[in-house]
C-alpha cells in the first residue's frame, strides 16, 4: 500500500506530466484510468491533424533524489507487460483508434532545483 506522501508525489508528477503534454497541443483522455490489470497514469491524444491522431498511454515517473536511479529506470519489462495489458483493455473499453504509442515522462525534482522532466516516445 502507498503511503500518504508517495501518493502526493504520484499526484505532483502526474500533475507536471500533464500541465506538459496540455502545452504540446495533446488532450488529456483520462488520468489514473483503472482496469482489472492495473491503472495508467495518462492518455492523451496527440494531434496528427485530420483523423491521424494518436492515442498515447503515458507512465509518469518521479523521483525526489538520486538514490533509486533515473526514474525512467524504473520502467522494466514487467512494467511494459502490464503497460501493454492495461492499454488493451483501454482499447476494448472505447473503440478503434487509428494509432496508439506507449511514452514514458521522468522527472526528477531535487531540493531547491528545478525539475528535470525527460519525454520518451514510443517505448518497446
Amino acid at each position: 500500500m502507498a503511503t500518504v506522501s508517495t501518493v502526493v508525489t504520484g499526484r505532483m508528477g502526474e500533475d507536471a506530466a500533464v500541465g506538459y503534454l496540455r502545452g504540446l497541443g495533446w488532450q488529456i483522455l483520462a488520468r489514473n484510468w483503472r482496469c482489472p490489470a492495473g491503472e495508467l497514469d495518462v492518455i492523451a491524444r496527440e494531434p496528427g491533424g485530420g483523423h491521424d491522431d494518436t492515442v498515447v498511454f503515458v507512465e509518469v515517473k518521479l523521483r525526489t533524489g538520486v538514490g533509486f536511479g533515473d526514474p525512467l529506470e524504473a520502467i522494466t519489462a514487467a512494467k511494459m507487460r502490464h503497460l501493454r495489458r492495461c492499454a488493451a483493455s483501454w482499447l476494448a473499453a472505447n473503440g478503434p483508434v487509428s494509432a496508439i504509442r506507449i511514452d514514458a515522462i521522468g522527472i526528477t525534482k531535487l531540493p531547491g532545483r528545478m525539475p528535470l522532466m525527460r519525454h520518451v516516445r514510443g517505448l518497446t
